[in-house]
Formats: structure tokens, sequence, C-alpha cells
């Protein structure tokens, strides 16, 4: 909850507000309006530019200017109608997002007092008469019946779950987190990418990150060495008969034969996945052990025993079979994936495809449905891949419900226009990436994973990167842009205003002023030190994940036709090139300014990168888990 808090004000105060995008410092005059927006249009109007560049600017460049410019313009107009009146500074900030929160929770606690045990009464009655009489129509009341008893189901287990928590360990926890908690929080949300980086260059140096696809322990002698993870006995062909197997099977070595599994059913399968996501049983005989060097500790399938407390353990916990344990928290956690993915882009095909869009409870039942059923399992690369897919396309599939009601009330030819605009549901967007990354942290017991919110930021920072006019005038591109665009119109929609989000400032365009740093610290030297810190500590995590998985790549690469398929192998490649490609963005681009609303997007999901490391330091499955992923699906 403090996460979404802090990214919602990262936004509204710190990028989207007039003083942000001019770099003005609270409190405000006029004249400091007219001299940051002079300041600023030095290197953003097209018609400077040259004299800022020492060169004529290309197209790209004198776009990315305009976009900008028009950007302070209208922070300018909006400061300065606010300045016309008797005021003669302004406060650029004045805690009016805590305030709304605070009178909203002050209505709800008046509206909820000033109701009487009868009120509460006839609200239940009302409810339950609708539901016996089918009210609303007999699938409404059928789908309303199966969604309060999965609700119901829910937060049976969180009260069970404060329950057996007991009130002397519940009241200490709370006071622990509320009142001690908050300092070593910040230290440990600060320190953990340094952290991260310095535990994995230790590993591959002492070559304990060498991984094998057929599951056996990583060693120090490199990839093919296999004779620790399991004992190999030699038999001449004599012994290779049923007879000698049969009585070894019965002999003191029997536990060094292979033997063959059972395949497991779709119910065993459901059944396992549920036990990972809830922490709840065994879900096989594997061993893990930490890299610290203990010894394995029998535990679930996949994980190491309880998560190490200790913060250095806790990173460099790992697994004897960390391909077999990614690919297994992988299926668990799937359909968790899809459906928080998926749900913003579904109402968009069925509008293309129906020309109208179903009831909501009908086609979340149905689609989760067939998202479980129908959709075979994916490896741990894919859903990588497919963070990065939706991060490339977020901005694109996205619809909402005024656009929904415009296009249906529409008459003649019919053009869904897409605008995509910072909402709520991207921060949002933001908490499923970091929950999704601690889940599988939890269930597989491999501390130092690539992060799911730094793939998803690679797909953001794709996104950019091809939607700047300089890729977009490559003739393979701008072939396949126009394609998509004539396909796109002849279903019906149409994409606007796609330059305008994907603007950023950086190399000599837009990063003479403006910023949130120059709102706080003024135009000086501060201000530029700041930036380029909080660029070094963001850029640590996505250059993470990019070397993980060059070295994965690498690995694949070795041993293709041998333990590794080529599609793994290509997924791979991809996603390290989707890293490389984020990793130089990140260099490019300057914080200390202002940018477009994509770029500020993905700033916010690399601050996610940061937001799923620490919460991987947790294991946050079971019922509290449960139900903010149920508000996570109900709200995004």
């Amino acid at each position: 909850l403090g996460g979404v808090f802090l990214l919602t004000k990262f936004q509204v105060v710190y990028n989207d507000s007039p003083c942000a995008v001019l770099g003005t410092q609270s409190p405000v005059s006029i004249s400091d309006v007219k001299r940051a927006f002079r300041t600023l249009s030095l290197c953003t109007h097209p018609d400077r530019l040259r004299g800022r560049l020492k060169r004529q600017p290309t197209a790209e460049e004198s776009r990315r200017g305009e976009i900008i410019f028009n950007r302070a313009s209208a922070a300018k107009d909006e400061l300065s109608k606010v300045l016309k009146g008797t005021k003669k500074k302004v406060k650029c900030y004045q805690g009016e997002m805590e305030m709304a929160m605070l009178g909203f929770f002050a209505e709800v606690g008046t509206a909820m007092s000033s109701l009487g045990i009868t009120d509460y009464t006839s609200m239940v009655w009302d409810m339950a008469y609708n539901l016996v009489t089918f009210h609303a129509g007999f699938w409404n009341t059928v789908l309303s019946v199966l969604w309060l008893a999965f609700i119901f189901r829910l937060f049976k287990q969180f009260f069970f779950y404060l329950w057996r928590m007991g009130i002397l360990r519940g009241s200490v926890a709370f006071f622990s987190t509320i009142v001690i908690g908050p300092l070593p929080t910040l230290v440990h949300f600060l320190a953990l990418p340094a952290i991260r980086f310095a535990a994995f260059l230790q590993d591959a140096a002492m070559g304990l990150k060498t991984e094998s696809d057929f599951g056996q322990a990583p060693v120090p002698s490199g990839e093919g060495a296999q004779a620790e993870a399991v004992p190999e006995t030699t038999m001449s062909p004599k012994e290779n008969s049923s007879a000698h197997v049969a009585a070894a099977t019965e002999g003191p070595n029997k536990n060094m034969l292979k033997q063959r599994r059972k395949k497991e059913s779709e119910a065993e399968k459901e059944r396992k996945s549920k036990e990972l996501l809830t922490g709840g049983g065994a879900a096989g005989s594997a061993e893990a052990t930490n890299s610290g060097g203990t010894a394995p500790v029998a535990a679930a399938a996949l994980a190491a025993g309880p998560m190490p407390e200790d913060l250095w353990q806790c990173v460099r916990w790992s697994h004897r079979e960390p391909v077999r344990a990614r690919q297994e928290a992988a299926n668990a956690v799937q359909f968790d994936l899809l459906l928080i993915l998926t749900k913003p882009v579904i109402p968009l095909f069925m509008l293309i495809a129906l020309g109208q869009v179903w009831n909501g409870l009908f086609s979340s039942l149905f689609i989760g449905h067939a998202l479980r059923r129908w959709v075979p399992r994916m490896s741990y690369e894919a859903h990588h891949l497919l963070c990065s897919f939706f991060g490339i396309m977020h901005t694109l599939l996205g619809v909402s419900a005024q656009q929904v009601e415009d296009y249906a009330n529409s008459s003649g030819l019919k053009i869904l226009h897409l605008v995509w605009s910072w909402s709520f549901k991207d921060v949002l967007a933001v908490m499923h990436m970091a929950m999704l990354g601690a889940t599988v942290t939890a269930m597989a017991g491999l501390g130092n994973e690539p992060s799911y919110a730094a793939s998803f930021a690679a797909g953001i920072a794709m996104r950019i990167a091809t939607g700047q006019d300089s890729m977009r005038g490559l003739g393979l591109v701008k072939n396949l842009a126009g394609r998509v665009d004539v396909g796109l119109r002849e279903m019906g929609v149409a994409l606007d205003q796609a330059e305008e989000v994907v603007a950023y400032s950086g190399n000599g365009i837009g990063d003479c002023a403006g910023g949130p740093f120059r709102m706080l610290f003024g135009d000086g030297p501060e201000a530029r030190w700041a930036a380029f810190a909080l660029k070094l500590w963001l850029g640590l995590l996505p250059l993470l994940s990019t070397i993980q998985w060059l070295q994965r790549t690498l690995h694949a690469g070795r041993n293709i036709g041998k333990k590794f398929k080529l599609k793994r192998f290509i997924q791979r490649v991809i996603l390290c090139v989707l890293g490389i490609v984020q990793c130089i963005m990140i260099a490019n681009v300057e914080l200390n300014a202002s940018n477009g609303a994509l770029g500020n997007f993905w700033v916010a999901m690399l601050f996610g990168c940061a937001f799923e490391s620490f919460l991987c330091t947790f294991d946050i499955r079971g019922p509290v888990r449960q139900i903010f992923f149920l508000l996570l699906f109900l709200l995004i």
C-alpha cells in the first residue's frame, strides 16, 4: 500500500505537476515561471536547437524538442492562470494527496458510523432476497454467487491467518512494522540493488551460478560436473537385465537407481501449484541448499526450507535443481500472470470482434477458465518475454471504460481512438510485477533471479526506442508500421498521440531545464548529482538482469543439441537484447529534466525493480498475497 501511494505521488507531484515540468522550486512566482520557461525553450524550441547543439538538428530531434516545448508551454499557462490573481507566490505542493486520502477515509468512517444495525441487516436481507429470487437474471445471479463464494473463501483464509497469529503476536508485528520497521526497510530497499550485484559477481567468480537443464546442482568445477548431484553406478551389459535391476532395487543401492516418474494428472498439477502459491505443503522430495555452503535441507519440491532471515543469505538463496525449480514456479504462477496482464486488453478484443463488451462477471469467469485450461504451460523465459511484450504494447492495447462507451454509442463508420495517459492502473501494473517476482522467488527458492519488473521495463524501453523518428524512418520499420496502421484501421482502431508519449529528454534535447530534481534542489550541482545518483541506482538491477540473461544465453549456446532446446536459446537471446536496449536507454535519458508520459512510467517501473528486489526478501505467499491479488484484479 505504501508503494502504491508513493508511486502515485511520484507521478502526480514529481512528474506531471507544472512545477516539475518547468523545474521551479516552491514557492513559485510569475517571474520564476517565465525564467524557467525561457531557459527550457533554449533546448526545446526548434528555432533555438541549432545554437544548443552547435549543428543542424535532425528531424527527429526537432520533433522531440517540439513535443517537450509544448508540454512546458502548457505548464507555464497553467501556473500563470493560478498566479494571475492577487497571489504573488504559490506553493507547488501543499499535501493535496495526503489531505484527499484523509478526507476520503474520514467520509467512509462517517458513512459507516451513521448506519445502524438495522441498516446493515436490511442490506444483507435485500442482497439475499435478490439472489434467491434471481432479481438480476439467472446468469447474473449465478455468477454473483460464485464471485461471493470466492471472496468469502479468501477472507475466511485471511481471518484464520490472523486468528492463528494471535492478538499478542499480531500487535507486536503491527507495532514493529509501523513504528520500528520504516528505517531498516528504507536501508534494505536502497542497499539491495548493490547487494544483489555483489552477490552475483561473487557467485560468478566462484562458479556457483552455472546451471544445468538436467536439474543437477551447480558445482564450482564447471558446467560438465554433475557427479556430485546424482551418484552414478556402472553396470556391465550382463547386469542390465531385468533380474539384476529387480535385485538392485531390493539391495542397499536401491536409492541410486533412477526411477521412472509417473506422469502427473491435471488434478495433481493443480494441487502442486496451489501448494506452491500458498506455501502450505510439500510438493515433492527434492532437496535445496543455500549457496552459503550449509547442508542440504529436506523441503518441498522447490523451497529451500524457510526463507533465510539474513539479508545476504536471502539474496544468495539457491536450489539444487534451479531449472526445475524455475519451471515449477512458472507453472504455478502462470494463471495469475496471464489473468492480470490480459485483463486490460480483453475489452478491446471483445469490442473489435463483437462490437460490444460482455458482462464483467461472465467474461471474467470464462476468460479465467480459458487461461487455466486452454493455455499450455509456458517456460520461465517465456513468462519474461510475455512481460516484455506487454511492456511494448502497454500504451497501445489498453482501453478505458469511457472509450468503450463512446465507441458503442457512435454511429456510422466506427473508429476506436486509443489515447494512452498515465493512470492509477499503471501504478497497479508496477505492483503486479513486484508481487510476481517475489512470489516466484519464494516458490523456487532462488534469491537472485532476473527481475520481472526489469523485463516489463525493457519492453517499455523498446517501445520508446522504436517510437523515435530515427527508428521509424528505417525502411523495414516504416513498412511494417504502415501495414500495422492500415490493419488496425480496417478493424476500426486508430492510435492517437503516439509521438507525445514516447518523447524523452537527453543528448542536448530538453535537458537544460525542468525536471523534478530542479523542482526539489534548484538549478545547481545538487540537482545534477542527485539525478546522476538516481540513474546509477535505478540502472543496477536492469544491468544485473541483462548480465544474467547474457550468461544464460552463452551457456545455452554452448549446449545446443545436448541439454538445451533451440527455442529456449532464442528466448534468452531476445531477453538479452531487450536488456541491452534498456541499458542504452538508461544511459541516454536525462532524469534531471522533463520527460514524456511513457518515459515517466518507465522510470516508475524501474522503481518497481527495486521494490520487487525488496519484496523478494520476504515469503509473501499465503492469504495476504491472495487478498492483494484479488484487489489488483478488481482495480487494474
